[in-house]
């Protein structure tokens, strides 16, 4: 069902903080998952000099990544995930190529993505101009760190063609021609009109609760989904990453103990915002239920660290299920009370009194 619920839509002062820095964690988690398998953008320059379609790989997705995200974001993640690789998987750290990746993220979200933008031809014309210029500049960027960090005792030319050069041919092949023709089919097929896709599977709410809802803007396409649940699915896809990388930089898993603590307390917030607003004591506002969602995210992923407490996480688990369907209950009670008195807002005293007068 596509339905237009703008103007029940939530607006909140912190979306557009919220969402940048979800869209930052998102490139920096692509970068290290794809750098994992594939290696990163500085794998073929340090150690390794061989010609790889693995790095045009990366280097084509963060491209496109940095032209949706903008600069900003596109420079943060990109120092961020190159130095977090750098951290885990190298014997050093070359702050060089963080911010080679980095100004190269800068320079391609400078051109940032509009919906609509790519349906003129002169927008596809000035990607691929900005995107030959970003090349030259970051390959005379690699050559001239070369010179200045580096003692090592390859002449110019032998630095030019196996750094600079092989950059410049990396980016020609997998950037170059490919990101406007990405950007012409994203912005074709999720731009070209405005839609509102509204589902009650994903929202789990009628368009007139509509404020229980958060969305997700794709050019002009807003997917609705519920806030409490998408904070949820954000905190677990979050820790899941942050443990993974704490256990490669530390090879070691996280603490049972610390693990059954994080379960016990983080569902906390959840259960005090839902509860108060199901028993009708307040409402809970997008930013709450998108907080406490990530809390409780983060708890449920955890709990795969506690098998040696395994019976214990069940009853706390338990403990949790039945405290809400308490609140349930007693939430629906209520909601009941409310709705006889306004459909009889006498009471049978009240009457009474009225005849006795």
């Amino acid at each position: 069902m596509s339905v237009d619920p703008a103007k029940k839509t939530p607006k909140f002062n912190l979306r557009s903080i919220f969402m940048n820095i979800l869209i930052t964690v998102f490139i920096i988690m692509s970068y290290i998952y794809i750098s994992e398998v594939f290696g990163s953008i500085s794998t073929p320059y340090i150690g390794i000099n061989e010609f790889s379609i693995a790095f045009g790989l990366l280097l084509l997705i963060f491209t496109f990544f940095s032209k949706i995200a903008g600069p900003i974001q596109a420079f943060i993640a990109g120092f961020l995930g190159e130095l977090l690789y750098q951290f885990v998987f190298y014997n050093n750290i070359y702050l060089d190529w963080c911010l080679v990746v980095a100004i190269y993220g800068l320079i391609a979200g400078l051109y940032k993505y509009k919906p609509l933008k790519y349906q003129k031809g002169m927008a596809v014309y000035y990607t691929f101009l900005l995107m030959v210029i970003n090349s030259f500049i970051v390959m005379f960027l690699i050559i001239v760190f070369q010179l200045l960090f580096y003692s090592s005792p390859l002449e110019l030319e032998t630095i030019f063609i196996n750094f600079g050069f092989k950059f410049f041919m990396q980016t020609l092949i997998s950037t170059i021609f490919s990101i406007p023709i990405l950007l012409i089919i994203y912005d074709k097929i999720l731009a070209s009109k405005e839609r509102h896709l509204y589902y009650v599977l994903l929202t789990h709410h009628p368009v007139e609760a509509s404020d229980h809802t958060f969305y997700f803007q794709f050019g002009r396409t807003k997917i609705y989904v519920c806030s409490r649940c998408s904070g949820m699915i954000i905190g677990i896809v979050i820790s899941v990453f942050f443990t993974h990388l704490t256990e490669l930089i530390f090879n070691t898993q996280f603490s049972a103990e610390i693990a059954l603590l994080i379960i016990i307390l983080f569902p906390i917030p959840g259960m005090i915002d839902w509860g108060t607003q199901k028993l009708l004591f307040r409402k809970s506002t997008t930013e709450s239920r998108l907080l406490t969602g990530f809390i409780i995210g983060v708890a449920l992923h955890f709990m795969s660290f506690t098998k040696p407490y395994y019976f214990l996480t069940l009853i706390i688990v338990t403990i949790y299920f039945v405290i809400l369907f308490l609140l349930i209950f007693f939430g629906q009670k209520k909601q009941f009370r409310e709705l006889k008195k306004e459909l009889n807002p006498l009471s049978p005293e009240d009457l009474d009194n009225d005849q006795d007068k």
